[in-house]
Parts: structure tokens; sequence; C-alpha cells
């Protein structure tokens, strides 16, 4: 496994949902353009965890297969599973202190977050098609989605999702470069 760096595409899932977001924030056409909204989000956060699951994986040397699903809490708690290898990998001492203590809590609230947004879609498939993979028709519930409130959820998850990304694609880059400044 190498290096992996999908900003082009997470960031573009992002800014055209927020794109979206507005349009339909400003212009009044929430009915028609809140599938597209929460299925370019949901790719967006969807991407950058299994970014964050490869270059983790790299770093630790773990060859498993690209995961292929879409459970967003499925992805993050890989993520999770991961993260507390890199870090003993990186500095055992460090996983016993305040400051990765504070790390891990902020994690707890971005799982939070990550929830809250994968109870609208939980299968990838409510906003992007009007049936299941069966033919039966998927009925949707848009009351349950608040897109006043959205950009904040997704303003959240992205400054979390967006600085782990970084930071698992930096450690995985001084690795390959032979440096160790991440001891």
């Amino acid at each position: 496994m190498s290096l992996q760096n999908w900003w082009k595409y997470t960031i573009g899932y992002k800014e055209a949902g927020d794109l979206l977001l507005r349009n339909a924030l400003e212009g009044g056409r929430q009915h028609v353009l809140v599938f597209p909204i929460i299925f370019l989000y949901r790719h967006y956060i969807e991407l950058i965890l299994k970014e964050i699951i490869m270059n983790n994986r790299a770093f630790l040397g773990i060859s498993e297969n690209f995961p292929n699903y879409h459970n967003i809490d499925r992805l993050w708690e890989i993520c999770r599973e991961n993260f507390q290898k890199v870090d003993e990998a990186i500095d055992p001492q460090f996983t016993k202190s305040e400051e990765y203590q504070k790390i891990v809590e902020g994690y707890s609230v971005l799982e939070i977050d990550l929830r809250k947004f994968a109870v609208l879609d939980p299968t990838s498939e409510s906003f992007r098609y009007p049936v299941d993979n069966r033919g039966r028709p998927i009925v949707v519930d848009k009351k349950n989605v608040n897109l006043k409130e959205l950009p904040e959820l997704i303003n959240r998850i992205s400054e979390a999702l967006e600085g782990i990304s970084v930071g698992a694609y930096e450690i995985l880059k001084q690795k390959e470069d032979g440096m160790h400044c991440y001891d």
C-alpha cells in the first residue's frame, strides 16, 4: 500500500454539497435539492474516512483489502482502532498522557456528530436512489433533515476529519521518506 491523497475528490464533494446547500437555503428548493446535498456530504465523509484508513493501514503495515462498504459507523470504528495502534507505534508513552486523553475525547465528540449524520442515510441508498437494491421504494422522511442546522454539523465533522486526514498522510509520508520526525 502506498500513500493516499484524495483531497481533490473529498473536497470536491464537500464543496459541491456546500454550494447546493447554500443555493437551497437561499432559493427555497430544499425539497428537491435535499437528495443530492445529503448524498454529496455523505460521500465526502465516506471517502475521507477510507483515505484515513488506507494511510493508517499503510503506516502500520496492514495489507487488508480496501473497505468497499458504505457504512460510516463501521468505517469510523476502523479509524478509531487504527488511531490507537498508530499512536502506540509512534510513542507508547504519549498514549498515557493528558494531551492524548484530550485527543481521544475529541474523537468521541466527532463520533457523536458522525452518528448524527449517518442516521440520515445508514446504507448510502436513501438519498442516492428512489428504490433499494431489490427495487422496493425507499421512503425518506425529509422531516429528519434540517438543512439550516446541517452546515454547522458538516463543518464540525469536516474540521475534525480533515485534521486527522492530514495527520495520517504526514506521518506516513515521513515514514516512507525515511524520516523519523514523528518520533
